[in-house]
């Protein structure tokens, strides 16, 4: 492959994607489990939080008491939001979420999980404590200590403890205190757990049967972390600049109504990632919604006004070209943005453009690229006017 042809398929990556990816694959410092035993410190950061912020939103309401909300998308300056396949049917992400599913509102969340300044706060030292306690319990480990983490920043005092790792025999349990646990089997004292021989685990280079077999594996192995009424696999797919088709193993608990399985999926997940011999290297539970306010149910569109919306120019985006016409447009899925960077947590219509024709010198690759544009699936009167995407790039 050319250099110009990586230097531009940087620009494909979204601000998600990178984020994840950094955390998990690149083993950056970032951090759902034993719901039961940490619903009680969820609940607390939850009413603590809500108390703060209730005179604030209480200023610009709509007729039936919802407040206004004020929306946007940032790239973060890492470059826009996209995919990279021959063909856009190779598109897999697991979501739950299809056009038969009757909702007629859903639930919209401040974010309060991450401070203006981008640093993980919510949680309360003592309720991180009791996540990193339940997570080596149910892993028969037994916790000899603990390290904090402080920063400051933006609305965060100096000296907010924003995380704590907490060391078991070897291994490090992580907890953010946006309510992100990590489990570290790869560390300075002890080695990524290998997995039995029959099982392939890998990023790249593995077929849809061996992907589904070792996840299946792990969701067995470590059903009591996971503590999910009915784990649901989403194996995520996309190719990389080489055309190499990778996978990420994420699992959601799909065991609740239609609402509550889509806030799973997007919100409370866990993760397994393989190191390069294909051992187990760490788990990650998400708990966006641990330190969320609840603004309220929102009416919603549909699918297919929503279409029209983004037909008409009313969406948002991080891709930095004209759209490029409804020919080009492909799927449509009900999604939640769960970026750090989002301030209030809302349901979009996904769709995804075929922007292949900004990048001729990727032609001789085959690969084409579908770049993200988003519209809001609450009604637009719920919005404060000024949110759609004004054509710069941040």
């Amino acid at each position: 492959m050319k250099p110009e042809h990586i230097s531009d398929a940087l620009n494909y990556l979204s601000d998600e994607t990178i984020e994840e990816t950094d955390q998990v694959r690149n083993r950056a410092a970032a951090s759902r489990g034993a719901w039961r035993v940490w619903a009680a410190a969820a609940c607390l950061c939850l009413a603590a939080v809500g108390a703060a912020l209730l005179p604030r939103l209480g200023q610009q309401e709509t007729p039936d008491g919802l407040p206004l909300l004020e929306i946007s998308m940032e790239s973060g300056g890492m470059g826009f939001e996209g995919l990279l396949y021959y063909d856009f049917s190779e598109m897999e992400n697991g979501n739950p979420w299809h056009e038969g599913m009757e909702l007629s509102t859903l639930p919209v969340f401040r974010n309060n999980s991450y401070s203006t300044a981008g640093i993980p706060h919510g949680l309360t030292r003592e309720e991180m404590e009791v996540r990193i306690q339940a997570a080596a319990q149910v892993l028969g480990l037994e916790v000899t200590g603990l390290k904090e983490d402080k920063e400051g920043g933006g609305d965060v005092p100096p000296g907010t403890i924003t995380r704590i790792t907490g060391y078991a025999g070897g291994v490090e349990i992580e907890v953010e205190a946006n309510g992100t646990v990590t489990v570290d089997f790869d560390t300075k004292t002890h080695d990524s757990l290998p997995l039995p021989e029959e099982y392939r685990f890998a990023y790249s280079d593995i077929t849809d049967q061996e992907a589904e077999a070792v996840l299946d594996y792990l969701i067995d192995q470590y059903s009591a972390l996971l503590g999910f009424r009915q784990p649901q696999k989403a194996l995520f797919r996309d190719r990389n600049i080489y055309g190499e088709l990778g996978v990420d193993y994420h699992v959601f608990d799909a065991g609740g109504d239609d609402v509550e399985d889509l806030l799973n999926y997007s919100f409370r997940k866990a993760d397994f990632a393989p190191d390069d011999e294909g051992n187990l290297m760490l788990i990650r539970l998400y708990d966006a919604l641990a330190c969320t306010e609840k603004l309220g149910d929102y009416p919603l569109i549909s699918l297919e006004e929503a279409r029209q919306a983004l037909l008409e120019g009313q969406y948002l985006t991080t891709v930095p070209y004209d759209f490029p016409g409804e020919e080009h447009v492909y799927g449509g899925e009900l999604v939640y943005r769960g970026s750090r960077t989002e301030q209030v947590f809302i349901p979009y219509y996904r769709f995804y453009a075929d922007v292949s024709r900004e990048f001729p010198n990727w032609e001789d690759t085959g690969l084409k690229n579908f770049g993200a544009y988003y519209v809001p699936a609450v009604q637009h009167q719920y919005l404060k006017p000024g949110w759609q995407w004004d054509g710069s790039f941040n």
